[in-house]
């Protein structure tokens, strides 16, 4: 069972990575991850994409950090899981799209259960 959450945690932070700091192809991606739509109405698209890519890039390392706690037996686990589902959290907030709804729920249980 260890092995699956850790295994989780690692995918879910370089899911991050995969979604977030690659190139942009609209053929490919279901929306845009440059695109903030508060970043729009405060007239900041152009830091919108390196706010993405630093928010995604600590949340990876949050999660990673998080899988290889769980698998040592480290006490400060829930800490890392719960710090990078806040970051995913505040990313998913500040780029919504419908796309990112699994997202929300992901983070959800990853606090839920770190905070157990």
């Amino acid at each position: 069972m260890t092995w699956i959450v850790v295994l989780f945690l690692v995918a879910h932070g370089l899911v991050h990575l995969g979604l977030w700091c690659t190139p942009f192809d609209p053929a490919k991606a279901p929306f845009d991850p440059r695109r903030s739509w508060i970043a729009a109405r405060l007239g900041m698209e152009k830091a919108a994409r390196r706010l993405s890519v630093a928010l995604a890039v600590a949340a990876a390392v949050a999660f990673v950090a998080a899988g290889i706690s769980v698998m040592t037996g480290a006490a400060w686990a829930p800490a890392a899981a719960v710090t990078g589902a806040v970051i995913s959290l505040v990313l998913t907030a500040l780029y919504f799209h419908r796309w990112l709804v699994l997202n929300l729920l992901i983070n959800a249980v990853v606090i839920a259960v770190a905070v157990q």
